[in-house]
């Protein structure tokens, strides 16, 4: 429950029988509401995805061009900078799956109450 912003709300929803489905509903809302943002936060990533994709596909492609050592070091500060942009996603991946993880803990809670 530490999830919630309002936890006293939910606290006198929850001892109240006429304030149960209102404590339900606020509940549904804000799993919502995370479970767009972590959707939003996936569709970011993808795009990230696909400019580290292009990025890949310039460097094979400079790779490719007559060999020189001013293309020696601009491949090296390229493929240096790849592997930290792929580190910062992997984090952002990390993120996300914690923001799903989060959401699925909190429609679990849900359920159990509704079940109640």
């Amino acid at each position: 429950m530490a999830y919630f912003p309002r936890l006293d709300e939910l606290a006198v929803a929850a001892n109240s029988r006429g304030l149960f489905e209102e404590m339900l509903v606020y509940c549904d809302r804000e799993n919502a509401r995370d479970l767009e943002f972590a959707n939003s936060l996936d569709n970011l990533w993808f795009e990230f995805l696909e400019c580290t994709n292009e990025r890949r596909l310039f460097i094979t492609e400079l790779k490719g061009l007559c060999p020189s050592a001013k293309r020696y070091k601009i491949l090296e500060c390229l493929n240096e900078d790849q592997k930290q942009y792929l580190i910062h996603l992997l984090e952002i991946r990390k993120v996300i799956l914690r923001k799903y993880q989060q959401v699925s803990r909190k429609i679990a809670l849900i359920e159990k109450i509704k079940s109640l």
